[in-house]
């Protein structure tokens, strides 16, 4: 199981919403980040991409990936071309909205109608859509609900690996 998210929010929610600083880095292993390429050369973008692609693409082992996608601010391109990326290579996966609690700025749209005009966007791409999970660490929302699924996710691989 991987974590990928944009820029920072991964761990540091995580490990929140798990209320064991460091646990969570020892649960995954590892995250991948999806970087912000605005000042990143076009090599160091490419190597990046291929790195990422073939990380996924050739691990057995990956029994799923947990998508960190913003929930105070609208649908962002790279969010949306990771899970559609994903997707087409049939690679499971959960959408964890974070900061379901706040809205930037106090002039951004609420993050339930970011979480559904975000799943709008993706659905065309999914016969199923993926599980999805709201979370917040400053609240504890979908605490609870993240773990299970995790442990849920471990003991399917477990179980599969017999």
């Amino acid at each position: 199981m991987k974590v990928v998210g944009r820029g920072e929010k991964g761990e540091g929610a995580l490990e929140k919403i798990n209320h064991k600083p460091g646990r969570f880095m020892r649960l995954m292993s590892n995250t991948l980040p999806l970087p912000s390429f605005a000042h990143a050369s076009e090599s160091a973008r490419m190597d990046w991409s291929s790195f990422t692609k073939g990380y996924f693409q050739n691990r057995d082992t990956l029994v799923a990936v947990l998508l960190l996608v913003d929930a105070s601010i609208p649908p962002q391109q790279i969010d949306l071309d990771c899970a559609n990326w994903l997707g087409r290579n049939n690679i499971g996966m959960t959408f964890v909205f974070t900061k379901c609690d706040k809205t930037k700025g106090g002039k951004g749209s609420h993050p339930a109608d970011n979480i559904k005009q975000f799943q709008e966007l993706i659905k065309t791409c999914y016969r199923e859509p993926p599980p999805w999970i709201m979370t917040s660490s400053v609240t504890g929302l979908g605490r609870d609900e993240l773990l299970l699924h995790m442990s849920q996710l471990r003991n399917f691989w477990g179980n599969n690996e017999e």
